[in-house]
């Protein structure tokens, strides 16, 4: 009780008791979206090889699934993980608690309300046409208006700080926490509320893609890194003073970046001209970045068998470091004469999102969610079985998206070869790529069961049923 450590640990216990529900619905509720959008992805991608699979209902029509699963992924799943994580670790590095956390839960239900109508708009055929922005123009106001109140705790929260120091987590939540509704509020406008003419509506759709993966997830993904790393390794970070400057060189770049998307498209010479040199100019923040975290990794390798989320966080670096080696070939005109309109455009963004981002938010899970609710995970075999089954579908997409990605743009860039050939050709690389879909659901599956098994001793079922349970064996043992 005399420990120095002691009252560090009765304020920790206070934060973490003023996020508990709040942080439990975020991350219930990504999860909830995590296996809708898995599910929908895995039935879309089973139709590219079996195009017979449900084609008599038009909700599930191949159009109409995989930009509902892209989007229940990225504003269901993504979203709400970032701010069940980022509000959690903002509260931690502020050292002072949540307030209000009641309005915040009713933040979080018109959010989710909101996403539920976009998705289902878009099965129903309501969708539009620009990429992440398929949901009907009614749903905008409802995630802007949800979203803005949410961002507030995180504001409030750091005003209210009781530390001096700001770290780097807290650059890259904060900076993410404002870019989001910045990129999202200009491109509803731009392209849906007052749309722009002709070229310029590609331009404004590519800005804002690039801008969401770049801006959003990759920003999020790194706060998980600069934080868990230290506080696991008990080390600091390797480099630290060199942070700032990739952090202010990456968000700067990035945000000039997306015009590397429309190479060779019917638009202006200077937009991806301008994109392909600003992702040139990413590798000197990307170099940063990886000394930092790598660094800090250096010769305390042996503390990933201790901790589950290390693995992730290790595999996420990995993927911030490769997908940011896809982002530089997808801005080399020759590379891209190949690999454009084929499956590694999906692998340039799958990357980021799953392989990046989710792994990140799966090692803040295991190591948040157990704090939340004061307990254990209750079956650590499923631990092993999800972070097994993301290994395993991480390969096994990285190899059909890429090698089969290779070869379709080869066979699409030789005038003899027929379409009809190309996609029988392509069969065994879209039967890879749905396993690998199938494995990644299957560990999905695993981590919702374990977090409903972590809930459980919170449910006044559960709790009365323990006390019934204890109530027995007094009695029993007193007679």
């Amino acid at each position: 009780m005399n420990s120095p450590d002691q009252p560090v640990r009765t304020e920790q216990m206070q934060v973490d008791a003023s996020a508990k529900w709040p942080g439990l619905a975020l991350f219930g509720s990504a999860l909830f979206w995590l296996l809708l959008g898995g599910t929908l992805q895995l039935i879309a991608a089973i139709q590219l090889h079996t195009p017979t699979f449900l084609a008599e209902c038009a909700w599930f029509t191949y159009g109409r699934l995989t930009p509902a699963a892209q989007n229940a992924l990225v504003y269901g799943w993504g979203i709400n993980a970032a701010l069940g994580f980022g509000l959690w670790l903002m509260a931690r590095l502020s050292a002072t608690t949540l307030r209000h956390g009641g309005w915040l839960l009713v933040a979080i239900k018109f959010w989710n309300t909101g996403v539920a109508l976009g998705v289902l708009g878009i099965l129903g055929g309501y969708s539009t046409s620009f990429e992440l922005l398929e949901m009907p123009r009614f749903v905008t106001l409802i995630l802007l208006v949800s979203y803005a109140m949410i961002g507030v705790w995180a504001v409030t929260t750091f005003s209210i700080r009781n530390t001096e120091n700001v770290f780097a987590s807290q650059w890259y939540l904060f900076g993410a926490a404002f870019w989001f509704p910045w990129l999202y509020a200009i491109a509803q406008l731009m392209l849906l509320k007052a749309p722009v003419r002709g070229v310029l509506q590609p331009v404004v759709n590519a800005w804002f893609v690039h801008g969401l993966y770049g801006l959003w997830f990759v920003p999020v993904a790194l706060a998980a890194a600069y934080y868990f790393l230290p506080k696991i390794l008990g080390k600091p970070i390797a480099n630290y003073y060199l942070a700032p400057l990739a952090f202010w060189w990456l968000v700067i770049v990035t945000a000039l970046a997306g015009g590397s998307r429309l190479i060779g498209a019917p638009v202006p010479v200077w937009i991806p001209t301008l994109g392909t040199v600003a992702n040139f100019l990413l590798v000197v923040p990307v170099v940063i970045i990886g000394l930092n975290l790598f660094g800090t990794f250096s010769g305390r390798y042996s503390a990933l068998s201790g901790s589950v989320t290390l693995r992730f966080i290790l595999l996420s670096a990995i993927a911030f470091i490769f997908a940011s080696i896809l982002n530089l070939a997808f801005s080399l005109r020759g590379f891209v004469e190949i690999a454009q309109f084929t499956l590694l455009s999906e692998l340039r963004d799958w990357v980021v999102l799953y392989a990046c981002f989710s792994s990140a938010m799966f090692g803040a899970a295991y190591f948040i969610l157990p704090r939340l609710t004061s307990g254990a995970w209750r079956f650590p075999t499923l631990v092993k079985m999800h972070l097994g089954a993301t290994l395993v579908g991480v390969a096994l997409l990285t190899v059909a998206l890429g090698v089969g990605g290779w070869q379709q743009g080869h066979l699409l860039g030789s005038s003899p070869v027929a379409f009809g050939e190309i996609t029988q050709a392509m069969t065994f690389w879209f039967t890879l790529r749905t396993a690998g879909f199938a494995v990644l659901l299957f560990g999905h599956l695993a981590f919702v069961i374990n977090f409903v098994g972590l809930l459980c001793p919170l449910c006044t079922c559960c709790k009365k049923a323990t006390a019934d349970v204890g109530q027995g064996s007094s009695a029993e043992g007193h007679a």
